[in-house]
């Protein structure tokens, strides 16, 4: 929490013990100090006018958190990579539905003040800032940043009196762009929008045009077809945005120089350079721009053979990109559900953590729609297989805690792709993998010696348990009581919710409410993660609603963590019966909550859309995969 001079931190989000802790801990310990420094300039130096834009200070020091980060450990690649899978595609996803609103909203009452603080107001906020930054340029949008902060220090300011500063930044270099008319698109509308891109195919015109769509996404867009035109679609159907879109055009050897077009219609045509039947357009170069790009199939059909056969041409950040759009644009259904299956089929080629990052995130979220149907395993043996082969080159870490595997000194990107593999690995069930967690557990038994490297604990502790006896589990029970390592103890508490055994997720279920042998501030994580567990999703969906009025008493002023907990247990939901349950309860106790029971039924009614809509297409894909010729 930052105060003028004064900053304050919880000891799990402070103390770090370098022997134990994990480079992601150490990573977010690092980012977190920085918001908070952050906050002296934006904040305290300048604050907002009203709480209608919090985003100028947490989105400022959201966005900055990655940029400071970045400055002190440049191999962490934080700004123009890791921001792109952390804040850009995980607040889209909160953005997709039609229960979002705009970053900038109205507050009149004090009961108002709490819900403005939420990813739409840190992620998406950091997220516009990053887009407006490179569309100025760093130099003009530094510029135009430290004007508004000397022109308001020690005093309050709205986001007109920002948009006034960097407009004038832009006239001075002769640019007249009206930042305002621009991002008032952006911050007073929610949402965000996806851009068609397709390839003119009129006779009229030659095949260096190109026509560009744009439409409001959303994730309910099949529902929506089927809706009666209301108000409501109305003003969703009508939402338009200023869209700084970059466009690229490529071949199988080289990617063309880029094409920066303003777009502010529905449908545009635009003249972008010579194409042929070989070559593919690119949008949003490095996902700079918030939204999501989509193309015609014969585009997505290039573009996943040039990831096949060179995939370097496109860059890091864009093969993330192209990850995550085509995977939310199939959940959607603006996509056929195997375009995003037949393009990560080159992750095996795939040397870079960021594309395999954003891939992973993905197909857990699949996995959670899908590890309760009959045919599970043609979706698991599908991941694997695209797993294996960077799995076992990649291998294991050796246990050099504090030494040489000290994220200071040890390649990042590196150590991070080895852990997301090994996780997947595990995950989806590699028996090598399972053998060698297993073979760690063991030994730390016999030995009362931990010597599982740091960086991959979480995962060998819930492998262990999830595979292992009971013993083990009252083994990492007392682990979990003996440590004073504050990460240690978070992720071995997160470990003892990885059980099968449903005897004992639903003794830690009510250990961590009725005792005080669970801190109380990680009561929701053990609810939460037992809601993730296959075996513990009935279990948690349950016990959330049996003792929603104590979770409610406890918790629900803290509208933050209210939220966590409603959202983590019921994402996965994704059965008829158990959306009924959704509303069922909602009618009876969901008084308080907040927005977060309208969001988490929407999300509910989307999983089991999708289920009804496209779960037979997906499998029917896994079942007999195209060639890519």
């Amino acid at each position: 929490m930052e105060n003028w001079g004064l900053s304050v931190f919880v000891e799990q989000k402070i103390l770090l013990d370098a022997e134990v802790s994990s480079s992601s801990y150490q990573m977010e310990l690092t980012m977190v100090v920085v918001h908070e420094i952050c906050h002296q300039w934006f904040g305290d130096l300048v604050t907002p006018v009203w709480w209608e834009d919090v985003w100028l200070k947490e989105g400022f020091a959201h966005f900055f958190e990655y940029v400071g980060t970045d400055f002190l450990f440049p191999k962490w690649n934080m700004e123009k990579q890791r921001f792109l899978t952390d804040v850009l595609h995980e607040v889209m996803l909160l953005d997709g539905l039609s229960s979002s609103h705009p970053i900038s909203q109205e507050v009149e009452q004090a009961t108002d003040i709490d819900r403005v603080f939420d990813w739409i107001a840190y992620k998406k906020g950091a997220a516009l800032i990053r887009m407006l930054a490179n569309v100025m340029g760093q130099p003009l949008f530094q510029k135009g940043l430290n004007d508004y902060l000397l022109s308001h220090m020690y005093g309050n300011a709205a986001r007109d009196d920002l948009w006034s500063k960097l407009s004038q930044a832009m006239r001075s270099e002769g640019r007249d762009i009206n930042i305002g008319e621009m991002m008032d698109r952006w911050t007073l509308q929610m949402g965000y929008p996806v851009v068609t891109i397709s390839k003119n195919q009129s006779e009229q015109r030659p095949t260096h045009y190109i026509t560009i769509t744009q439409k409001h996404f959303l994730y309910g867009e099949e529902a929506r077809k089927n809706l009666s035109f209301t108000d409501t679609t109305l003003s969703l159907c009508s939402l338009q945005w200023q869209i700084p879109l970059t466009v690229a055009v490529g071949n199988e050897s080289s990617v063309c120089v880029e094409h920066l077009i303003w777009i502010n219609n529905r449908t545009e045509t635009h003249r972008i350079g010579q194409m042929d039947d070989n070559t593919w357009l690119l949008g949003n170069i490095n996902q700079t721009g918030y939204f999501r790009v989509n193309y015609d199939l014969q585009n997505w059909k290039l573009l996943i053979q040039q990831l096949h056969s060179s995939p370097q041409i496109i860059s890091v950040g864009n093969r993330a990109g192209l990850i995550d759009d085509s995977f939310n644009l199939a959940r959607a259904g603006y996509l056929p559900q195997g375009v995003p299956l037949q393009l990560i089929g080159y992750l095996p080629e795939e040397t870079s953590f960021l594309p395999w990052h954003a891939a992973s995130r993905a197909l857990y979220q699949l996995d959670k729609l899908l590890d309760r149907t009959d045919e599970y395993r043609l979706f698991s043996d599908y991941v694997l297989k695209q797993v294996a082969s960077r799995y076992h080159q990649m291998g294991w870490p050796s246990n050099s805690a504090g030494t040489e595997g000290s994220v200071l000194q040890a390649s990042y990107q590196t150590e991070e792709l080895q852990r997301e593999l090994i996780m997947l690995a595990c995950s989806f069930g590699n028996k090598q993998c399972h053998r060698q967690a297993v073979a760690y557990i063991s030994d730390w038994i016999s030995s009362n010696k931990n010597r599982i490297p740091p960086n991959i604990r979480d995962i060998v502790y819930c492998t262990g348990v999830s595979l292992m006896d009971e013993d083990v589990w009252e083994f990492i029970w007392m682990k979990f009581h003996s440590t004073n390592a504050v990460s240690e103890k978070k992720i071995l508490l997160e470990a003892l919710t990885c059980s099968d055994n449903t005897f004992l997720l639903n003794r830690l279920l009510n250990l961590s409410l009725s005792s005080d042998l669970v801190p109380e501030q990680d009561v929701i994580d053990v609810i939460i993660h037992v809601g993730r567990n296959p075996q513990g999703r009935n279990l948690a969906w349950k016990y959330f609603r049996e003792k929603w009025d104590i979770l409610n008493a406890r918790y629900g002023e803290a509208l933050f963590m209210n939220s966590k907990l409603i959202g983590g247990v019921t994402e996965f939901l994704n059965t008829e019966k158990e959306l009924y349950e959704l509303k069922e309860f909602i009618q009876s106790s969901g008084v308080g909550a907040g927005p977060a029971l309208p969001r988490a039924l929407e999300i509910v009614e989307g999983n089991v859309r999708w289920h009804r809509l496209h779960r037979r297409q997906f499998y029917q894909w896994l079942r007999k995969p195209p060639s890519l010729g």
